[in-house]
C-alpha cells in the first residue's frame, strides 16, 4: 500500500504525481500488446469457434473512495487509528457482469493492465471491500483529511472472430474480424496519505482531491467536490436484449425465415451431433442416425452489431436451441431447448463460416458473446458455452445438409 505523506519534500511529491493520470484523462496506449490474434491476420477452419478481446480505450480518473476529516490539536500528535467513511465505491466490471469469472473477461482486464501499463483489479472486487482503517503518525497539530483513493480506469472493449471474409473477385478467406464488445471498469493499486489546507500539492492529484473534499477552497468548492463524487459513483449499465412474450412451440420467431429442409450439426470428423436428448429439454453430443433429434432447422433473421441473427429449431420437438436461463454467465453453461419466443437473446446465435465449399462453422450466443462448445469432445456430452471458446478447436462444427 502507497502512502502519501504531504509534508515531504516536492521532489517525492512531484515524482509520485508524475506517474498518474490527470483527472478525467486518457491514458496513453503505450507498447503494443502481445496479445494474439490480431484484427485483420488470417485464420483457419479450428478458429471457428474461438473468441478473444481486444481493448479499444482506457481513461484512468484519480477517485477518492474513502474519506474522513481529523483535527489534531497540540500535544495529541503521533500515531493514530482512524476508520474511514466511504466516500465513492468503485466495482470491478465487464459488460454487465461484476462477477468476473469468464475466461474472456478475465483476460480483458489483463490486456487493460498492459494497455494501461498499470496494475489493475483483474478479478471480483469492489473498492467498499477494502480496509478502511488507516494508522498514522501525526507530527504536526492542524486540521487533517485522511484519504484513501485509486485510479479507476473505464474504457471499452470488442471481441476478436474468426469468419470468412470476401475478398473481392470471387475469393474468400478466413480472418479474424472484430466484434461488437461493450464497456468495463477496473481500478488500480488503492493509496493512502492525510492532506492539510496548508499543504502545497500538484493539481490534478489524489491529494489536491482530498484537499477540495475537505473544504479547503470553501465551501462552494467542497459541495463540487462531492456532486464529483456522486457523479463518479456507479454508472448506469446498458443491457441489450430482453425477454418478450413466449410463442407457440412449433411457431418461428416473427422477422425470421427458415430454409428450406434440415441441418444436421456436429463435430468435423462426422462421429458426433448435437443430439435432442430423449424425455430431457438437453442437447447433448450424440453418434449420428436417421432420428429427427438430430436434424434442425436453421432460420435467418434481422442483422444485429453487423452479422445476420440465427434461430435453430429441433426438428423433433419445434423447439429454440437455447442459453439455460440460470447460468448465462456461465463459464459452461448450458445450452437446451425451449419453446420459441419472440424476443430472447439467449435463442439468437451468430454464425461464422469457413470459405465457400467447407461447411464448417463456429457459433456464437448473442446474449453473452460466449461460443458453443463441449467440455470434453466424447459422446453424451452436454452442448455448453464457453467465453473464449475451445482452445483446442473443439468448437468448430460441421453444419450440413441433411434433407
Amino acid at each position: 500500500m502507497t502512502r502519501l505523506r504531504p509534508w515531504l519534500r516536492s521532489a517525492l511529491t512531484l515524482a509520485m504525481f508524475a506517474a498518474s493520470a490527470a483527472i478525467g484523462g486518457t491514458a496513453a496506449a503505450g507498447p503494443a500488446l502481445a496479445a494474439d490474434p490480431k484484427a485483420g491476420e488470417p485464420c483457419t477452419a479450428a478458429d471457428l469457434g474461438k473468441r478473444y478481446p481486444l481493448i479499444k480505450s482506457a481513461t484512468m480518473t484519480p477517485t477518492i473512495t474513502h474519506f474522513k476529516t481529523f483535527f489534531v490539536t497540540a500535544g495529541t500528535t503521533g500515531s493514530q487509528v482512524i476508520t474511514l467513511e466511504n466516500s465513492t465505491t468503485i466495482t470491478v466490471e465487464v459488460g454487465t457482469t461484476t462477477q468476473i469469472t469468464a475466461q474472456f473477461n478475465i483476460a480483458t482486464l489483463g490486456f487493460v493492465s498492459g494497455f494501461v501499463n498499470r496494475t489493475v483489479k483483474t478479478s471480483t472486487a469492489s473498492t467498499d471491500k477494502e480496509v478502511q482503517q488507516i494508522t498514522w503518525n501525526f507530527l504536526a497539530p492542524g486540521y487533517y483529511g485522511l484519504f484513501k483513493g485509486t485510479r479507476k480506469v473505464t474504457g471499452q472493449y470488442a471481441g476478436i472472430n474468426c469468419s470468412r471474409v470476401d475478398k473481392g473477385g470471387g475469393q474468400y478467406a478466413t480472418e479474424w474480424i472484430e466484434r461488437p464488445g461493450g464497456a468495463y471498469t477496473t481500478y488500480s493499486v488503492m493509496e493512502e496519505g492525510a492532506i492539510r489546507c496548508e499543504d502545497a500539492v500538484p493539481p490534478n492529484s489524489l491529494m489536491r482531491l482530498a484537499q477540495i473534499q475537505l473544504g479547503c477552497d470553501g465551501a462552494a468548492a467542497k459541495e463540487k467536490a462531492e456532486k464529483q463524487a456522486r457523479q463518479q459513483a456507479d454508472e448506469p449499465l446498458t443491457v441489450e436484449g430482453a425477454s418478450g412474450t413466449v410463442v407457440a412451440p412449433f411457431a418461428v420467431p416473427p422477422g425470421f425465415a427458415c430454409e428450406a429442409g434440415y441441418y444436421r450439426i456436429g463435430t468435423p470428423d462426422r462421429l458426433l451431433n448435437w443430439w435432442n436428448q430423449d424425455g430431457t429439454e438437453e442437447i447433448r453430443l450424440q453418434a449420428w442416425s436417421s432420428s429427427s433429434r438430430a436434424q434442425w432447422s436453421l432460420c435467418q433473421g434481422p442483422v444485429s452489431n453487423g452479422m445476420p441473427e440465427h434461430v435453430l429449431i429441433t426438428r423433433y420437438s419445434g423447439k429454440c436451441l437455447t442459453l439455460h436461463s440460470g447460468e448465462t454467465a456461465a463459464e459452461g453453461g448450458r445450452l437446451m431447448e425451449e419453446s420459441c419466443r419472440t424476443v430472447d437473446d439467449r435463442q439468437r446465435f451468430y454464425i461464422y463460416r469457413d470459405v465457400p465449399g467447407s461447411d464448417k462453422v463456429g457459433l456464437q450466443i448473442k446474449s453473452t458473446g460466449f461460443m458453443a462448445g463441449q467440455s470434453v469432445l466424447a459422446n453424451n456430452q452436454e452442448l455448453r458455452q464457453y467465453s473464449m471458446g475451445m482452445a483446442d478447436g473443439t468448437g468448430t462444427y460441421l453444419l450440413e445438409k441433411v434433407a
